[in-house]
């Protein structure tokens, strides 16, 4: 009967036993933390090797860009100068016409 009247006695563990429980929750608890810096690491060397790719995709981007920029600069430096001597030749041939145009009016 005394065993029954003291439920504490009953329901908790001798000593002994809490110790090793103890002991194998620590364990498991540094097995987690070993598991999660190794994904950790794991992690960060994921990150650093999309950074390098992307900054090698980014530095990419960039010289094409550069390229065609200096292309359209090219191209609109040649449509210019074309433009520029039609303009010239243009205006040559108002100039003349106009002075065969005073020139026939006058006889």
């Amino acid at each position: 009967m005394a065993e029954k009247s003291d439920p504490q006695a009953a329901s908790s563990p001798p000593p002994e036993d809490f110790h090793w429980g103890v002991a194998y929750l620590r364990e498991d608890i540094q097995d987690v933390r070993r598991e999660i810096q190794d994904v950790r690491q794991e992690m960060r060397q994921e990150f650093q090797n999309v950074r390098q790719e992307m900054r090698q995709e980014i530095q990419s981007v960039h010289s094409r860009i550069d390229e065609t920029n200096k292309r359209i600069d090219e191209t609109g430096k040649y449509l210019s100068q074309r433009i520029d001597s039609r303009f010239g030749l243009l205006l040559m041939a108002m100039i003349a016409m106009t002075g065969i145009l005073l020139t026939a009016i006058k006889l």
